[in-house]
């Protein structure tokens, strides 16, 4: 390529820009003179007022979007390296943890656990959903050598199988374990008591499943605590778990800062924890509100009942309201479209 044909392209090149920034200025001044006439004609303000109305609602648009960066229902979080971080503790136990099948977590999920684990250090430890015990394993070999470290695991069912690969293949780590089973996480939580510092839900996944379990762990929650959710992409990325959006739904809408897996896909990431903000009290009424949708499945009249008396003791009267009209609406639309209910507990 000559040297000339080069310089006539770069001179092209900046008449090309050129233009571009004289159009876009004559844009924005054409844009600023209808905003000052508008301005002018509704309010009828002088010119330097005019000026002054303008530059204060540009900067309130900008601290508004700022104070709300972490509050959308779309905010999908940030991608990070946390399954990089000291995995080589999670190598101690990778092998034997898949030769037993004892985790149903994808390879990039177990190492995300056990670096969030290691990466905060958490003293107490809360797990909601245990199933055989595969990520139990992963947390309690992720802290076996935090001093006085602790996890409280709960299921809502009963039966052996609860928990059993923990006590069958890793007996040596169930000195820092306890597992409360057979009800509802209201019937355990003030025994576990309050400062919990990491918290894994990994339950129904059918709504209102995650988003209840959250409310009922949420004040006894420590302040920026984090909370790990599992199965979060469900109804993208597996075609016969369609339904299931009730992870989804309530990772993003907690107010806190989220991380992610790396990886090429954001919405494709089925792990992701938050770190609440300060003051969550302030969001407890929005957190309600998601319960207003249509639920998949129906708990228990004795688990509705635990979870009223709860609201009743933690939350405020407007919160009991919003459950109370919640229950009452999807009655109503179950009466209707019997078949929409995709799971049923047998009744009491």
């Amino acid at each position: 390529m000559s040297l000339s044909f080069i310089s006539l392209f770069l001179i092209l090149l900046t008449f090309l820009l050129d233009f571009l920034f004289l159009t876009f200025f004559i844009f924005l001044s054409f844009l600023f003179s209808i905003l000052f006439s508008l301005v002018k004609n509704i309010f009828n303000f002088e010119k330097k007022n005019i000026l002054l109305f303008l530059c204060f609602c540009i900067i309130y648009l900008y601290q508004f979007s700022i104070k709300n960066k972490n509050i959308s229902i779309i905010d999908s979080g940030k991608k990070t390296n946390y399954e990089t971080f000291e995995v080589d503790k999670f190598k101690e136990i990778k092998n034997k943890l898949e030769q037993t099948k004892c985790s149903q977590m994808w390879e990039n999920q177990k190492e995300f656990l056990n670096g969030i684990i290691r990466k905060f250090k958490p003293k107490k430890v809360l797990e909601l959903g245990v199933a055989a015990g595969g990520s139990s394993i992963i947390i309690l070999n992720a802290m076996n050598d935090f001093d006085n470290s602790k996890l409280y695991s709960i299921d809502l069912y009963a039966h052996n199988l609860v928990g059993f690969c923990v006590n069958k293949y890793f007996p040596q780590l169930t000195k820092k374990w306890t597992l409360f089973k057979g009800n509802i996480a209201t019937e355990f939580i003030e025994t576990i008591g309050k400062n919990i510092d990491i918290a894994l839900i990994d339950t129904a996944h059918f709504e209102p499943g995650e988003i209840m379990d959250f409310l009922i762990i949420l004040p006894f929650l420590k302040e920026e605590a984090i909370v790990i959710f599992h199965d979060i992409a469900n109804q993208i990325t597996r075609s016969n778990k369609r339904n299931e959006w009730a992870p989804y739904i309530i990772f993003n809408a907690i107010r806190g800062e989220k991380y992610l897996p790396s990886g090429k896909y954001i919405l494709k990431q089925d792990i992701g924890a938050v770190k609440l903000e300060k003051n969550q009290k302030k969001y407890y009424h929005d957190y309600f509100r998601l319960l207003g949708g249509q639920w998949q499945y129906f708990p228990k009249e004795t688990h509705i009942n635990q979870f009223i008396n709860f609201i009743k003791k933690y939350y405020d009267n407007e919160c009991l309201t919003i459950f109370e009209e919640s229950i009452s609406f999807n009655r109503n639309f179950v009466k209707k479209n019997p078949m929409h209910i995709i799971y049923k507990y047998n009744s009491d």
